[in-house]
C-alpha cells in the first residue's frame, strides 16, 4: 500500500501553477489567495513596527514637550485628606491607596487651592507638592518615559493583529465562498447522474 502524501507535498500540489489538468479553477483561486496572505503575514511584522517607532517618537516628543512645562511647588494641606475610591499605580508602578485633599499654593505673586493628590496619611497643615502647567493651573506629574515604549508597543501590537486578522478573514471567506461554490456544483453534477437527461424517476 502507498503512503499518502505529506503535508508540504500536498500544499505544493495544491498551488495555483500546477499544470494538472485535475486543479479546478477554484483551487487555483484558493491557492493564489493563501499565497497573497502568507506575503501580508510576512509584510505586516515590518509594517507594525515602523508604526510602532513612529507612535513611540510621537509619544516620547509629546511627553518630553508636556514635562518640560511643568514645575513643582510646595503647597500646604488645608483639608482633611479623603481616600480615593479607586487604588492607582505610583511611579514604581506599585498599587496604593490614593488620598486627595485641598491644597494652597503661592507662586510667583498668585495663590491658588485645589484638590489634589497628596502623600498617604498626611495630615492638615503638612506641605504637600503641587505640580503646576504653564498657564499656574495644578495638572498631573510629569509621566514617565516608559510610557512612549509602552504605547509604541501597543500600536505595533494593534497594527500587526489588525493585518494578521484581515489577512485570516479574507482567506476564511474565500474558501467558504468556494466551497459553497464546489457543493453546488457537486449537487448538480450528482443529480445529473442520479437523473440522465430524459429519464425521470418513474
Amino acid at each position: 500500500m502507498s503512503e499518502s502524501p505529506t503535508w508540504p507535498v500536498r500544499s505544493w500540489r495544491m498551488q495555483p501553477w500546477n499544470p494538472s489538468p485535475l486543479m479546478r479553477v477554484s483551487d487555483r483561486v484558493e491557492g493564489f489567495v493563501r499565497i497573497l496572505a502568507v506575503l501580508v503575514l510576512l509584510i505586516a511584522v515590518p509594517t507594525a513596527a515602523a508604526a510602532g517607532t513612529a507612535a513611540y517618537s510621537a509619544a516620547s516628543e509629546r511627553i518630553h514637550t508636556e514635562n518640560a512645562t511643568k514645575l513643582v511647588v510646595t503647597g500646604t494641606i488645608i483639608g482633611t485628606p479623603a481616600r480615593v475610591s479607586a487604588p492607582i499605580a505610583d511611579r514604581n508602578g506599585t498599587v496604593r491607596d490614593h488620598f486627595e485633599a485641598q491644597v494652597s499654593w503661592t507662586h510667583d505673586g498668585k495663590s491658588g487651592t485645589a484638590i489634589v493628590g497628596v502623600p498617604d496619611l498626611t495630615a492638615p497643615g503638612r506641605p504637600a507638592p503641587v505640580w503646576l502647567g504653564p498657564d499656574g493651573t495644578p495638572t498631573t506629574p510629569p509621566e514617565r518615559s516608559s510610557a512612549a515604549a509602552v504605547h509604541g508597543i501597543g500600536v505595533g501590537i494593534a497594527v500587526l493583529l489588525e493585518i494578521w486578522c484581515g489577512a485570516a478573514a479574507v482567506v476564511w471567506s474565500t474558501t467558504w465562498a468556494l466551497n459553497h461554490r464546489r457543493h453546488i456544483r457537486l449537487d448538480r453534477e450528482w443529480r445529473q447522474f442520479s437523473h440522465p437527461t430524459g429519464q425521470g424517476s418513474q
